[in-house]
Order: C-alpha cells, then sequence, then structure tokens
C-alpha cells in the first residue's frame, strides 16, 4: 500500500508558538507503536524561505538547496541539532540532487518525495509505520503540508502568551525583550489561524497545553486519541501518566518567571490583546 493511502492519519504534523508544548506532544505520540517523533525539528518544509516558500516562488531553489545545506543541516549551540540527525550526508545529497532534477515538472510530487527521502528512513528504522515532526511552523504552512500529504493531520499546541514570554526570555536563540516575545506570540497565533481557515474541517486541532497537563487531563488526552483514530491508547496513556505533569509544564508559574514589573506589563498586554483577538473572530487563544 502506497504511504500516502494508508487509512489512519499520516504523518502528524505538531506546531505552534516556541515554549508551548510541541515537544511534550511530540513524545507522547512517540510513545504509541504507530508513531516516531522525528528527533530534530527538520524546519525545512515549513520555516520561511523552505519547501513552501519555493514552491510559492518566494525564494529560488539555489537559496532553497544553500539553506538545506547550512541551517537546517546543522545548528544549535553545540552543532547537534539539523537532518544530519536523522539522514547521513550521502543519502542527504542524493535526495537534494534528485529533488532538484524533477522539481520544475512536478513542483508537489518532487517536494513530497523530497520530505518522504529525509523522514521515512528514521521512522522505518526504528520498527514504526509513520512519523510526527514538531517544527513550530507547520501550523503556519498547513494548507501547503496537506497538499504534499493529504492524509495528514495537525496539532496545534497552544499556551498562554504570558507563559510563552516566561518561557522565552533568557533564551540564548530567542529573546530578552517582553515586548519582542509577545509580538512573537501575537504574530504565530494570527498565521495559525489564517492557515486553519484554509483546511478541510478534522484537519487540525487545537492543544491547550495546559489543559493537557493540568486542567483538563483526561479529556483533552481523549480528544488527541480520537484525533487520531488511535484503537488502542494504552502505551500512550502509561506515558502520559508518568511524564506529563503540571509541575513539569510549570503551569501557572509564569508570573515567577519574570520581573515584578515585566510581569504586570505582560499581563496587562496580554489582557487587551486577547480582547481584540476575540472581537477578530480568534476564540481558539487561551484567555487569562
Amino acid at each position: 500500500m502506497v504511504a500516502d493511502q494508508r487509512e489512519f492519519p499520516e504523518p502528524v504534523f505538531v506546531g505552534g508558538v516556541g515554549r508551548s508544548g510541541t515537544h511534550v506532544m511530540g513524545r507522547l505520540l512517540d510513545a504509541h507503536p504507530r508513531y516516531h517523533r522525528i528527533r530534530t525539528e527538520a524546519r525545512f518544509h515549513a520555516a520561511p524561505g523552505g519547501l513552501a516558500d519555493l514552491c510559492a516562488d518566494r525564494t529560488s531553489m539555489d537559496e532553497f538547496l544553500d539553506r538545506m545545506r547550512d541551517r537546517w543541516w546543522q545548528r544549535g549551540a553545540n552543532q547537534r541539532q539539523g537532518l544530519r540527525r536523522v539522514i547521513g550526508r550521502d543519502g542527504f545529497e542524493r535526495a537534494l540532487a534528485e529533488f532538484r532534477a524533477a522539481f520544475r515538472n512536478d513542483r508537489i510530487g518532487a517536494s513530497r518525495r523530497l520530505v518522504r527521502a529525509l523522514l521515512d528512513p528514521p521512522a522505518a528504522a526504528a520498527g514504526k509505520p509513520a512519523w510526527v515532526e514538531i517544527t513550530g511552523h507547520t501550523v503556519e504552512a498547513a494548507p501547503f503540508l496537506h497538499e504534499l500529504f493529504p492524509n495528514a493531520k495537525f496539532i496545534n499546541m497552544v499556551r498562554d502568551g504570558r507563559a510563552v514570554v516566561a518561557g522565552t526570555l533568557k533564551k540564548s536563540d530567542l529573546t530578552d525583550e517582553p515586548k519582542r516575545a509577545l509580538r512573537r506570540w501575537e504574530e504565530m497565533v494570527r498565521a495559525a489561524d489564517r492557515a486553519m481557515r484554509g483546511l478541510p474541517d478534522g484537519t487540525m486541532l487545537s492543544i491547550f497545553l495546559d489543559d493537557l497537563t493540568a486542567h483538563d487531563r483526561d479529556g483533552t488526552f481523549a480528544q488527541v486519541v480520537d484525533f487520531l483514530e488511535i484503537d488502542d491508547p494504552a502505551p500512550m496513556r502509561e506515558y502520559f501518566d508518568r511524564e506529563i505533569s503540571a509541575e513539569r509544564a510549570h503551569v501557572g508559574a509564569w508570573r515567577e518567571r519574570m520581573a515584578p514589573a515585566d510581569a504586570r506589563w505582560v499581563d496587562r498586554r496580554y489582557r487587551r490583546l486577547l480582547r481584540r483577538m476575540r472581537r477578530q473572530g480568534i476564540r481558539w487563544a487561551p484567555a487569562p
């Protein structure tokens, strides 16, 4: 059977604003025998300048390939992240050459084959029939990725914007400015909302991290199981009960992770921002 014609949802893309629980969800799904979590954020398929932008003529083939061989091949403070974690250099270069040769005549088909060539082998090596990938931008790129993989499903991880700001500050690759962090949260929520409107019903599920870890654990877990049509959730449930908790997710602790003046400013700004979003029809962002 061709992979794209499998009866269960496949692949699964988990996205959302940074610090919103994409890794939590990825590890939860990895606990099931069906899904293998790709061990790095692949990024090339959804991030700015990636496949979605290439297919829409917002970047060139040469620019895309340069990014593939640079920031998406190897990155991170210790250069341990990137596609080098999931495929050897020879296989990587072979996949890129085949992609470049086929792209002009079949953009979507060539893009689909490139993603498969890079991300299918790790799942096969793990003895699993499918994979889950956790690049944050996959929600924004969901309409394009759905065109590549019509049987894919998307999980949009959502978190209180104040907690996202608190989790972002002082991170070496992010920012220490609360205003900038909250603005980034707003930009990604709005982009995600636009993307959702371009998807068929039943393709995207938004999960509030605090519900999953604390406020409605059983109900939120059941939502994920139903959404992915999982018949036997026992392996996931065992992992869920053992590893996922309010304490580990720092639920409600955002004030303690910021200076008092910053916390007051972020709280006031966030409340105003949520009221404006609701008036504009964005109702899935978590209320204070």
